[in-house]
């Protein structure tokens, strides 16, 4: 009887567990059956054509950021963090940053890439923040020059006539581009602007040719345009007999009217657009002479800061224009060396205070071969301000990259939310109808249709969480909704910045 129970008692457990097997491969199979239903469903959702009807637009996710090289490398100007990892342009073109005043643009853009490219740089720095959190770093890759006029007794000096290939074919358009950077566009009529580019022009081929060259200098230019009536007009006669012809032309154009109105008024917006320049200005004596040459932007790795102080940025923005075009036509004439490493980075902070530089916006299409361009401006408001429509265009076309931090301004929203494009949704509808003599019976209706929707709208750009900022790549195929980033904040760059005094 005991080994008939025991026997009873292992087939009853026997039986026990099958039952429990059974069960559980039974869930098993219905958790199965329905993971494979929804997945399959999912599937079906996921790889179903996508009505494009108003439009496509749509964030760009990881494996399109991948595929255009702006995650996972260690190359390029940053512009933000996606997926917890760095943000790079690697494309050609100028990148373009909106970013008002105490929007983190210092903090995002300026720095980091200050601290992270590897090649020579050239940065406006209105008000010497740069410097102070960058400089000690940028030392470790090769000399660093501050044309400093915040503090002239300690800064550098660059003359601007050192750029003048003198006594070549070039010289005649070598000067004409450095008047053209000196006259600050201000006057409605064309005319009087292009009168004292000509007039400075003629100064400053006379200053080279008949002086020694200890007095080539824009100040020399500065002191020959105010010396008087009568001595200026018997200068005008001696270089109307000059051998050289641009001079001597016009010279005798300026003595045929010399007592004219006109000529006056020439003479005296040629002396104002130079007024900067006298020996007793800060930029006057930060231009007596070159410590450096612009050309070793491309020869070897340096770091210019451009430093004006901030509460005098409107009135020093001609000596921020002239140094930066020298650095421009210097970076210009580089397809005549050989292609560095890493090319030289020009990185314009406040681009407006510089006003129209012709210079800049010829080159910007072009110089993408020579450097890459970071641009910094308020708005777009700004761009088109100073450069008009048509030459606003023109930096957004040759642009490879934008960057919008904190946008206020309505246009600029309008426009990004125009640029990122409409994406088609499919809203649905229902209604419930019943006549007043009905008890019982009523009639519903259902519908769905299709319709375009900004992706993020003008409203919803300017709602923006000041963490975030919109990201446009050429290299990436869709807008990026990226992460500001804090450059204190980053463990790569920890060591390599200084506090600055604000």
């Amino acid at each position: 009887m005991g080994l008939f129970r025991l026997v009873f008692r292992l087939l009853r457990l026997l039986a026990v567990a099958l039952v429990v097997l059974f069960r559980l491969l039974h869930w098993f199979a219905r958790v199965a059956w329905w993971a494979g239903r929804w997945s399959w469903k999912f599937l079906r959702y996921a790889l179903k054509p996508r009505s494009t009807t108003f439009g496509s637009a749509h964030w760009a996710s990881l494996w399109q950021l991948l595929a255009g090289k702006a995650l996972g490398s260690s190359a390029g100007l940053i512009v933000g963090k996606a997926f917890g990892r760095l943000l790079r342009f690697q494309g050609e073109g100028a990148l373009l940053v909106y970013a008002p005043m105490g929007s983190g643009k210092g903090l995002g853009i300026v720095v980091p890439n200050l601290l992270d490219h590897p090649g020579s740089i050239i940065v406006t720095d209105p008000k010497g923040e740069n410097a102070a959190v960058t400089g000690r770093h940028r030392e470790t890759l090769g000399p660093v020059y501050r044309l400093d006029a915040t503090n002239p007794c300690s800064s550098h000096c660059f003359n601007p006539l050192s750029l003048i290939r003198r006594g070549s074919a070039f010289e005649p358009e070598d000067i004409a581009m450095l008047s053209d950077m000196l006259v600050m566009p201000e006057t409605a009529e064309a005319h009087w602007d292009t009168s004292a580019k000509n007039t400075i022009a003629m100064f400053i081929g006379y200053v080279l040719h008949a002086m020694p060259k200890s007095h080539h200098t824009l100040s020399m230019v500065r002191e020959l345009l105010v010396e008087g009536s009568e001595t200026t007009k018997r200068r005008l006669q001696k270089m109307a007999k000059m051998p050289n012809t641009t001079v001597a032309e016009q010279a005798r154009a300026l003595l045929a009217g010399y007592d004219t109105d006109e000529t006056r008024s020439v003479l005296g917006n040629a002396a104002k657009a130079l007024v900067i320049w006298s020996k007793d200005r800060i930029a006057g004596r930060l231009s007596m002479a070159s410590d450096f040459d612009m050309m070793d932007l491309h020869r070897r790795i340096i770091t210019v800061y451009i430093m004006v102080p901030e509460e005098l940025l409107a009135v020093y923005a001609p000596f921020l224009r002239v140094m930066l075009g020298c650095a421009v036509i210097a970076l210009l004439r580089a397809k005549m060396l050989p292609r560095p490493e890493h090319l030289p980075l020009v990185l314009v902070d406040e681009c407006a205070a510089l006003g129209r530089l012709d210079a800049l916006e010829k080159a910007v299409g072009y110089l993408r071969a020579y450097a890459r361009l970071i641009l910094i401006l308020q708005d777009l408001g700004q761009l088109q301000q100073i450069y008009g429509e048509n030459g606003a265009r023109t930096f957004i076309a040759a642009s490879g990259a934008q960057v919008a931090f904190r946008v206020s301004d309505t246009k600029t929203a309008r426009d990004l939310a125009d640029s990122i494009g409409m994406k088609t949704v499919h809203p649905r509808s229902a209604g419930f109808s019943q006549a007043n003599t009905d008890l019982i019976r009523a009639q519903e209706q259902a519908g769905r249709s299709e319709a375009g929707r900004y992706l993020i709208d003008p409203a919803e750009v300017r709602r923006l969480p000041d963490h975030k900022a919109i990201v446009q790549l050429s290299t990436v195929r869709a807008p990026i909704l990226a992460t500001k980033i804090k450059y204190f904040t980053e463990r790569r760059w920890k060591g390599l910045w200084d506090v600055w005094r604000a």
